[in-house]
């Protein structure tokens, strides 16, 4: 479906309002405590009312800076909104005999504007993106190249087509239709578990790097030795973290007879390209190397923590050991650094899904059935997904170890060190930064005719990204592919 900007401008304000509701929700829990203070004519509050209120201050500030962004954010849509009036206004002054627009209002707003070229409804009545990109670029079709110039008209003026796009890279292609993107949304979930899982960031419009700060000294405080003395003094010490934008590519090869002749095909189409390009944006930022134009990735970090070899084969016992180790490692780094999210590859899972006690029974059992001196907990089929309802920023949580939820990745590597270990991320999601457009994902398009000779076409879908895990590194804990012995060490399980 697509989304006007006055859409978009309720969409920005009912987030807004949530946020400032939930904010009044934790204000008023800390007000609650301090009334009771003062009522019971108590000085200081009780623990468990210390807790709450050092919770509720916690979320508060939080919210506080969700806010700032969504403030930003609702000012910009806002201004788009007028912008696309204006334009609708001059456009209906200087092309008076095109069709009625429709009309569509927003609070006290009214805009104006048209169907967009590729939609869903277009598609049923034979409208194919995919195939006026083809027939343009081979049967040089002057009814396809209307269409596609008038979609990418629409696109700039929907602010679709970013300025990095059209000046700094050699791609430079297409923008893909809204309803495409709306449709493959869902696929992200399976495609990139630890970049749905992470803090995600809106990348900025220009620019091919960022520059972010990283604290490498703090401020100090320590008690005054006796008054009029010197008070403890450290001055607070930055240094600056340059983070490529990098591009990130997908790419489909399709025959010529599925794109003259084809029915439907674009969402296929464009499913397998999400789906490719997913799967290689979560494996860059977990394994990139930093080199070569790829990211770098979280496990090639340095500085993160990482467990020392088991020096055995991997048991129930000393597994479950390493991953405390880790979770102690990240909780070590200091205030606002804690674990919350394991991740391990699918293999590893199911590894840990098929432990036993000497009895046979199982260590990891369904969360339903009443756990009783169980190692870890499997989530039941549909009982646990992201909640946020857009279909793209969550990831499926599998189950949970020691208190954290577990998700499985099948981008972990599964070749790591002389015995081929696949290895398990013990993390605060809050401190790897991943910035991408929009949504993650992929809008920007490319027809290739690499294969002419065999009657094949390469599309390629691409999109811009940036990615570390250096600002805190010690957020990140990492458990396996240390052993040389064979036989030790996360290998490949049977079963």
């Amino acid at each position: 479906m697509t989304i006007t900007n006055a859409q978009r401008v309720e969409r920005v304000r009912t987030q807004l309002a949530g946020l400032m509701a939930e904010r009044a929700t934790h204000a008023e829990a800390i007000s609650s405590v301090l009334d009771a203070c003062e009522t019971e004519a108590r000085r200081d509050p009780t623990p468990d009312e210390a807790q709450r209120v050092e919770a509720a201050q916690a979320e508060r500030k939080r919210l506080d800076a969700e806010i700032a962004v969504m403030r930003e954010r609702f000012e910009e849509v806002e201004r788009d909104l007028a912008e696309e009036t204006a334009y609708q206004r001059m456009r209906s002054l200087v092309l008076p005999a095109e069709a009625a627009p429709v009309e569509q209002r927003a609070g006290g707003a009214v805009v104006t504007s048209e169907a967009r070229t590729y939609t869903s409804e277009s598609a049923r009545q034979g409208v194919s993106f995919f195939r006026d990109a083809y027939t343009d670029a081979v049967h040089r079709d002057f009814e396809a190249a209307a269409r596609l110039q008038r979609h990418q008209s629409e696109a700039r003026v929907e602010g679709e087509l970013s300025q990095r796009a059209v000046a700094t890279t050699g791609l430079g292609g297409l923008v893909v239709p809204q309803y495409l993107t709306d449709l493959v949304a869902p696929v992200l979930r399976n495609g990139r578990p630890f970049a749905n899982s992470i803090r995600r960031l809106p990348l900025p419009a220009d620019g091919m790097s960022l520059v972010i700060p990283r604290g490498t000294t703090g401020v100090s405080a320590d008690v005054q030795a006796t008054q009029n003395t010197a008070v403890s003094s450290t001055d607070a010490v930055y240094q600056d973290l340059t983070v490529p934008v990098v591009t990130i590519a997908g790419q489909q090869d399709l025959s010529r007879q599925s794109l003259e002749r084809g029915t439907g095909v674009d969402a296929l189409v464009f499913a397998d390209l999400v789906k490719a390009h997913a799967a290689q944006l979560d494996s860059l930022i977990l394994n990139g190397a930093g080199t070569g134009g790829t990211p770098l990735g979280v496990l090639k970090t340095a500085n993160i923590n990482s467990a020392a070899a088991f020096g055995a084969a991997v048991t129930a016992t000393n597994f479950y050991a390493k991953i405390a180790g880790q979770i102690a490692a990240v909780a070590g780094q200091g205030a606002g650094v804690d674990a919350d999210l394991i991740v391990m590859h699918p293999r590893r899972w199911g590894w840990h899904q098929s432990l036993v006690d000497t009895a046979g029974r199982p260590l990891n059992v369904p969360g339903g059935y009443g756990i009783v001196n169980g190692q870890g907990v499997t989530t039941m089929p549909g009982w646990s997904s992201s909640g946020d309802g857009d279909g793209v920023s969550g990831a499926i949580v599998v189950g949970g170890i020691q208190g954290l939820p577990v998700i499985t990745d099948a981008n972990i590597p599964t070749n790591v060190g002389t015995q081929s270990e696949d290895q398990v991320l013990v993390l605060d999601t809050a401190h790897p930064l991943l910035w991408e457009d929009g949504s993650g994902i992929p809008t920007q398009f490319r027809l290739e005719q690499t294969l002419g000779g065999q009657l094949t076409v390469k599309l390629v879908v691409y999109s811009y990204i940036a990615f570390t895990a250096g600002r805190y590194p010690g957020a990140v804990g990492v458990v396996g592919g240390k052993d040389a012995t064979a036989g030790q060490g996360l290998i490949a399980p049977t079963f």
